[in-house]
This record gives C-alpha cells, structure tokens and sequence, in this order.
C-alpha cells in the first residue's frame, strides 16, 4: 500500500513540471532535464522492471553526451552513479545521501560538491578541469582516482578511511598526509613538487609515495 501511495505521488510530481517525462514504457515516472540521462534511465528501468525510485540501486550511463543530471536526485536510493563520458561541467551531489560509488571521470567538470557523503567509499574523478575538491565529511572513502585534473590545492585530512589515492598530472606543489591511518599508497607524479617535499615524503613509514623522484623505482 505504501509502495502505491508512492508512485502515486510520484507520478502527481511528474504531472506538476514542465521537465521531460522519461519513456511512457516504464512505470518509472520521474522527471529528468537531460534527454540523453532519461532515455538511459528508461532503458535500465525496462530492463530491471524497476517500478518505484526504491528499486534503483544502481545507475550507469557511459559517452551519451550527457549535460546535467537536474531530476535524477529524485532516485533517493541511489548507491552507484557512474556518468563515464560525458559533458558534465558543474555537479552537485549533497542530495545523493546513499552513493556508495561515484565515478564521474573523463567529463568537462570544473567544480563538484561531494560533502557530507558519508557513504561513499569508492570515487573516480580522473580526466577533468578540476582545481580543487572539498572532502568535508567524506568519512568512509577509501579509494579515490582524481588524475588529469589542473588540481593546485587539496585538504584530504577529512579522509579518515583512506587507503589508496591517485593525484598524478596535475598542478599540485604540497600535499599534507598526516593523520591519515589507513593509507598506504598514494601517487603523485607529474606533479611541480620541490625536492625538499619528495625527501619529506621518503621519510614517512608505511605509506609507499610515488612521485617524480622515485618514478622509476616503480615502473
């Protein structure tokens, strides 16, 4: 009865805005902005007979050319979003309270806000425009890929459960790993670090760094 209830409501909502309804096929009625993103959902939708928002888990739409996601937060279950791909510039995700895995890599984006997804432990941002990510709250991630970004600054300290990083080719000069008692790789090359940083980092026990310095070792 509840489950009734809420597609009902549901399907009110789809009435009320002026958004493109994804395909009448699917008695998935939610509203998504982006016809690439929704013909995507429609299709997954028909192929898992999802019914209601609380049976998407899981969403993957890779190189559809995809611009916004306006609508999508609407799939308040949502556990694993991966938009491989596409042409994403600017995203928020606050909403997104259940990601458990994110991959957003390989789009146009120049900024996206993550914070206080405390779910979230598995996140790939490589190949972007990105300068700067705030980890705020991101208490359980343990991996991250942000390669290929033009990052020059980044606090991971809120990274408690951090294990694996990846930061090679971007802009950084200094990268503060302290306090951070699950991590054991992180890498760092092509990055415009000074030397005194590489000896700083050599110096540390029990984290394998690889940076320009000691690149070869590791090839």
């Amino acid at each position: 009865m509840i489950r009734i209830r809420c597609l009902f409501l549901l399907m009110g909502y789809a009435l009320s805005t002026s958004l493109p309804v994804i395909a009448s096929n699917t008695v998935l009625p939610i509203k998504i902005a982006d016809k690439a993103l929704s013909e995507c959902i429609a299709a997954q939708a028909n192929k898992y007979d999802w019914k209601v928002v609380e049976d998407v888990h899981t969403l993957k739409c890779h190189s559809m050319d995809i611009r916004s996601i306006e609508g999508l937060n609407t799939l308040t279950q949502l556990k694993s979003l991966s938009l491989y791909n596409n042409k994403l510039e600017n995203l928020d995700l606050r909403e997104f309270s259940q990601l458990e895995h994110l991959n957003i890599a390989n789009n146009k984006l120049r900024t996206i806000s993550l914070v206080n997804l405390s779910h979230l432990h598995t996140l790939y941002l490589f190949k972007n425009k990105l300068v700067t990510v705030d980890f705020t709250g991101l208490q359980k991630l343990s991996k991250i890929r942000i390669t290929n970004n033009q990052l020059s600054s980044l606090d991971i300290s809120p990274l408690i459960s951090l294990e694996k990083a990846y930061f090679f080719d971007n802009k950084l000069e200094e990268l503060i790993v302290k306090g951070l008692p699950k991590l054991k790789f992180i890498e760092l090359r092509q990055n415009p670090m000074p030397d005194e940083v590489y000896d700083r980092y050599d110096a540390l026990d029990g984290i394998t760094i690889v940076h320009d310095g000691n690149a070869d070792d590791w090839k």
